[in-house]
């Protein structure tokens, strides 16, 4: 029973987590702009995603689990790469044209 209890919690809060990134990744993608992004946030976040994934194998062999977790290290990656692309490659301003 506590270890259904356990399972049911982690998978909320990870799946959570999951949502949490979807914002974020369709504002960068909408405006191809990051500079409102801290750099450091998001390796403190990888860091975080990385021990956690680790936890997860170490203790937690549920395949589902081992998933939400490579998924969540996946998003973070994502943004943290979106994120230096786009300060990389800033977009272009269009000029008006009357």
């Amino acid at each position: 029973m506590k270890a259904t209890i356990a399972l049911i919690l982690i998978s909320v809060c990870t799946i959570s987590e999951l949502i949490a990134y979807m914002p974020q990744i369709i504002k960068i993608l909408k405006t191809k702009s990051a500079d409102d992004l801290c750099l450091t946030s998001w390796l403190i976040w990888i860091v975080s995603d990385i021990c956690y994934l680790s936890y997860v194998v170490l203790e937690s062999p549920e395949i589902g689990v081992v998933f939400l977790a490579i998924l969540s290290l996946v998003l973070v990656l994502f943004v943290f790469g979106l994120t230096l692309f786009y300060r990389k490659h800033p977009k272009t301003k269009k000029k008006n044209r009357h």
